[in-house]
């Protein structure tokens, strides 16, 4: 059975999406800074660091949802607005994600909407029963 999952009672719907679904096995997660009402990245993310800290605690969310921690990644794309934002966008995900081991990861620099800088699309692994 899918699960839609939306912990923080965001908007997305309005917008035709959502910011998790969870199936048997995998639960499928995205984050981002975006503020609804004007549609530009939150004012409180004053920083890449800032903003990639509240994109991972929207993943955070979505996986606690679905049973998961963040640990149960396995596999994370990463988006950010310029490249020259990457090395302080390192350091933030090294600094929440932990000490390892880490999911593959990959980072590109592309345009994000609303002038966000930072976008994660997040996949873990749901943890069997026992």
């Amino acid at each position: 059975m899918t699960e839609y999952l939306n912990p923080w009672n965001l908007p997305y719907p309005e917008f035709g999406m959502n910011p998790g679904v969870a199936t048997k096995d995998f639960v499928f997660a995205g984050g981002m800074a975006l503020d609804f009402d004007t549609i530009t990245r939150r004012a409180d993310a004053d920083s890449v660091a800032t903003e990639t800290r509240m994109c991972l605690e929207e993943v955070q969310a979505i996986l606690e949802a679905a049973g998961c921690t963040i640990k149960d990644i396995v596999k994370m794309t990463c988006y950010l607005s310029d490249n020259a934002h990457r090395q302080e966008f390192w350091t933030a995900y090294k600094d929440f994600m932990g000490d390892g081991p880490y999911p593959a990861r990959v980072t590109y620099a592309v345009g994000i909407a609303g002038g966000c800088r930072v976008e994660l699309d997040a996949i873990a692994v749901r943890p069997k029963a026992e």
